[in-house]
C-alpha cells in the first residue's frame, strides 16, 4: 500500500495548536503590552485583563527572557531604528562594573541620558489654570545670537504634525547653512497622552543623544484626542481628570525640552477638516497654550492665521490669479502639504535668525493669489503613513 502524500486534518490541527502554544508561551508579555496599547474601550480593557492574567500565570517560567534576548540581539543587528530601544539593547546584557559603594543592581539597564530625564521629573509644578480660549496670532521674537563660530543646534520634535510637511520644508531651508545644525527628533503615530505606547521622556533624550539644542520647534498632539488609563481607571477624553493628567504630561515634556536652556516654539495644532476632530484639537491647544505660557523660554505659536482662511478656520486649497489651485493640507484633512508648510516656514526661519533658502514654489500669504512654481506645476504632498 502506497503511503499517503498528504497530511491529515488531525496532523494539521496538531501543528497549528503547537504553533499557537509556542506563541502564547513566548509572547504572553508582548500580548499583554499590545492589549494595553489599544485605544481605551470595553473590549480593549477585557483583552488587557485576559492577557494580563495569562502573562501573570506564565511569568514564573521565565520564558519571556528568551524573547527579550532574541529581540535585543536583533535590535543590535539593526532591527530597530528607535534610539531608546537601541540604547536599551546595547546595555541589556552588557556586563556592569559597579563604582565604589554601588551595587550591580543599581546600575543595570540604565538608558542613555537618564540623568537628563531624572532632572526633568523633579519639582512638579502646580497645575495651571486652563485658558478658555487661545490667541489667534502670537509673535515670534528672534532668538539671541549664538556664540561666534558656533552653529545653532535646532531640534525638530513631535509627531506626524512635524514629520509630515513641516520638517521637510525646515530641513530644506536649513540645508547647507553652516550656522544651523538640525537634529531630527520626531516620530509619527506618537503623542503625549499615551506614554505606555511611546514615552517621550525616554525617547527624546535618546533622539538628541549628547547634543544640547539651544532651539526646539515642536509640533505634537494630533493623536492625543483619546481616553487613557491612569492608576487602573479609564479617563475619558476631556474629563476633568483627563485634563489634569494630560496637562501634567505636557508640562513634563516641556521641562525636558527646556532643561538645558533651549528656547522652544510650540506649534499649535492647525484647524482640522472634521468638525468633531477639530473640537478635540481645540481642547488640546487650550491645554498646551496654558502650560507653555508659564515658561519664559517657551512660546506657543498659533499657525491658524497662516494656514487657515480669513477667520482662521480650515482651508484646504488656495487658487492663484491664473486659476491654478494649490493644496495646502494633506488629503486626510489633518497634516500639512509641503505647500501648506511653506506658509509656516518664513516666520519660523526669521525666529531662528537664519536666512531662508530659496523655495521652488512661491506661495503668498493667506487669502492672496497663489502663483505657480518655476516649472509651472504645484508640488504634490507625499502620502502620510
Amino acid at each position: 500500500m502506497r503511503p499517503s502524500r498528504y497530511n491529515s486534518l488531525p496532523q494539521l490541527a496538531a501543528v497549528m495548536a503547537g504553533f499557537a502554544l509556542t506563541i502564547v508561551l513566548l509572547e504572553s508579555e508582548a500580548l499583554n503590552h499590545w492589549a494595553q496599547q489599544l485605544e481605551v474601550t470595553d473590549a480593549a480593557n477585557f483583552a488587557a485583563r485576559v492577557t494580563g492574567k495569562l502573562d501573570q500565570m506564565l511569568h514564573p517560567l521565565n520564558i519571556y527572557w528568551v524573547r527579550r534576548a532574541a529581540l535585543a540581539d536583533l535590535d543590535r543587528l539593526g532591527w530597530t531604528d528607535d534610539p531608546a530601544r537601541l540604547a536599551a539593547a546595547q546595555k541589556a546584557f552588557a556586563p556592569v562594573v559597579p563604582t565604589s559603594g554601588e551595587s550591580c543592581a543599581a546600575n543595570t539597564n540604565v538608558p542613555q541620558n537618564s540623568a537628563r530625564r531624572a532632572r526633568a521629573d523633579l519639582s512638579q509644578p502646580p497645575p495651571v489654570t486652563i485658558a478658555q480660549s487661545i490667541p489667534s496670532k502670537t509673535p515670534l521674537p528672534p532668538l539671541p545670537p549664538v556664540a561666534k563660530s558656533q552653529p545653532r543646534i535646532l531640534a525638530l520634535a513631535g509627531d506626524s504634525m512635524m514629520a509630515v510637511g513641516l520638517s521637510d520644508i525646515l530641513l530644506r531651508e536649513t540645508a547647507g547653512d553652516a550656522n544651523v545644525r538640525v537634529i531630527k527628533a520626531f516620530r509619527s503615530g506618537t503623542g503625549l497622552a499615551r506614554p505606555d505606547v511611546f514615552d517621550w521622556t525616554q525617547e527624546y533624550p535618546a533622539m538628541v543623544g549628547s547634543e544640547h539644542p539651544d532651539a526646539v520647534i515642536v509640533a505634537i498632539g494630533a493623536n492625543d484626542g483619546q481616553g487613557f488609563v491612569k492608576d487602573g481607571k479609564v479617563l475619558a477624553f476631556g474629563s476633568d481628570a483627563w485634563v489634569k493628567v494630560y496637562e501634567s504630561r505636557v508640562a513634563t515634556f516641556l521641562r525636558l525640552l527646556t532643561e538645558d536652556g533651549a528656547t522652544v516654539v510650540w506649534v499649535g495644532l492647525p484647524p482640522m477638516k472634521s468638525a468633531q476632530y477639530n473640537q478635540k484639537v481645540a481642547e488640546i491647544n487650550r491645554i498646551a497654550y496654558s502650560v507653555v505660557s508659564h515658561y519664559p523660554n517657551a512660546i506657543w505659536w498659533n499657525p491658524a492665521s497662516l494656514i487657515g482662511d480669513k477667520t482662521g478656520d480650515y482651508r484646504e486649497f488656495v487658487t492663484a490669479v491664473d486659476g491654478h489651485t494649490t493644496r495646502l493640507r494633506a488629503p486626510d484633512g489633518i497634516h500639512f502639504s509641503d505647500e501648506g508648510a511653506m506658509l509656516l516656514s518664513p516666520p519660523l526661519m526669521d525666529w531662528l535668525n537664519a536666512p531662508p533658502a530659496a523655495i521652488t514654489a512661491q506661495i503668498t500669504p493667506p487669502n492672496a493669489p497663489v502663483h505657480r512654481g518655476s516649472k509651472g506645476k504645484a508640488h504634490h504632498s507625499r502620502r502620510v503613513t
